[in-house]
């Protein structure tokens, strides 16, 4: 049987609870209504990343004929994809879209001023020449026409000589990168460390453990690197041993990521292949299955399963290989930005989520999903509706997560 969950009452500094720990061995479990986004067809963005994907891969490959790639941007709900790319596209492109190609569903390529490589450059020329606290946030746009930069309003005068506004901070920091910069005001994104429910073995994604830095993080997916049993979750969660929400041993973290934010526990026991994706109450632990890992494009819609705030769906991806620091002074490259859909401002994340999975595309309406990423941070404070948090906390709009490649990559992990 699945763990049982007694839900108690917590403070932020002290977490007490009980439960019961299963054997190393997983059940399926009866799926529970949850609240996905609504497509006319619900494979809609699966067949869209097959049609794109197998074009990012080829530009990631290193391949100097497809130096021209810029971005991807996915719209589900009307089943189109738009990609662009500088120059010429080549022949391939198309031979690799249309090998792919569903009835009903289309990709368009679009001319792009700048190329994703020659945007990186431009990111690495303006972070190299000015000061940390400069900027809050800086990554591509998907068009190909800008870099995108966040900033602190208090901080600007540092580039601009005295005017914060973002016309003057464009100017200049075009002037820097040597590009076209789009920049906003932002905050500097918060670390969501903070507390939640037991977990055992097989250990789930989305439960809460405790550090002694951290009273309350979240898990994401249990795998392995290479002969190792490991659970993901954010590597400013801290260091040495790692506790779930009883208080009983899980593991130590055994490896950090390089500027992922991201760490693995090692555990003495198998992960479940899951994630719970109920409310953060939820004592039945309603879960279902991960079955792989995906790529991330602007416009992809998205769920979040985090141990303080559960589950939490209708988000979209709003940008891709962003370069940020938390207000840990913690560096992270890559992540991607998340929002509730619509940009209605509601709270999708809250602090004691931090390490907790980014999932998409099920497989039907309550069915398996697939990896996306690790949540890290957040910013874009908003109230927190009453009793959608395990205790009080702090609520925001935008999330930021490590996409699963550089995981998989960088890190050597493998899902189990």
């Amino acid at each position: 049987m699945r763990r049982s969950r007694l839900v108690l009452s917590l403070t932020l500094t002290a977490v007490v609870g009980s439960g019961l720990v299963a054997a190393d061995v997983a059940r399926d479990e009866p799926y529970l209504s949850v609240t996905l986004p609504v497509l006319r067809d619900p494979l809609a963005q699966q067949k869209l990343h097959a049609m794109t994907d197998p074009v990012q891969d080829w530009a990631e490959s290193g391949d100097p004929a497809a130096a021209g790639y810029a971005g991807t941007v996915i719209d589900a709900s009307n089943q189109h994809a738009d990609l662009y790319w500088k120059g010429e596209a080549p022949a391939r492109v198309r031979s690799l879209l249309d090998a792919h190609a569903d009835t009903g569903y289309t990709v368009e390529v679009h001319p792009s001023p700048h190329s994703r490589a020659e945007m990186r450059a431009a990111i690495d020329r303006f972070t190299g020449a000015v000061a940390r606290d400069a900027w809050t946030s800086i990554g591509p746009q998907e068009d190909g026409s800008a870099i995108v930069i966040t900033y602190a309003q208090a901080k600007a005068a540092r580039l601009t000589g005295g005017d914060a506004t973002e016309l003057a901070y464009s100017r200049r920091a075009a002037e820097i990168a040597g590009m076209p910069v789009t920049a906003g005001v932002g905050e500097v994104p918060v670390a969501l460390s903070g507390g939640r429910h037991s977990d055992g073995v097989p250990y789930y994604a989305g439960a809460e453990v405790s550090t002694a830095k951290a009273s309350f993080c979240s898990t994401a997916f249990s795998g392995w690197r290479g002969g190792t049993k490991v659970v993901l979750t954010a590597a400013h969660c801290g260091g040495g041993r790692y506790y779930n929400g009883t208080g009983s041993y899980i593991g130590d973290l055994s490896s950090v990521g390089d500027g992922l934010d991201v760490g693995m526990i090692a555990v003495n026991g198998n992960g479940g292949g899951r994630f719970y994706d109920g409310a953060w109450s939820d004592g039945g632990g309603s879960s279902r299955h991960t079955y792989g890992i995906g790529r991330n494009n602007v416009g992809d819609l998205i769920c979040l399963s985090g141990a303080q705030s559960g589950w939490k769906c209708d988000v979209q991806v709003k940008r891709v290989d962003v370069e940020t620091t938390n207000d840990e002074g913690t560096k992270i490259r890559p992540v991607d930005v998340a929002e509730s859909k619509g940009g209605d401002r509601r709270a999708i994340a809250a602090k004691g989520d931090s390490g907790g999975p980014a999932l998409a595309n099920p497989s039907g309406t309550n069915g398996d999903m697939e990896a996306r990423g690790v949540m890290v941070a957040a910013r874009s404070e908003v109230g927190c509706p009453s009793g959608s948090t395990a205790h009080p906390t702090t609520c925001y709009s935008q999330v930021m997560y490590v996409p699963m490649t550089p995981v998989v990559n960088q890190m050597g992990f493998s899902l189990s």
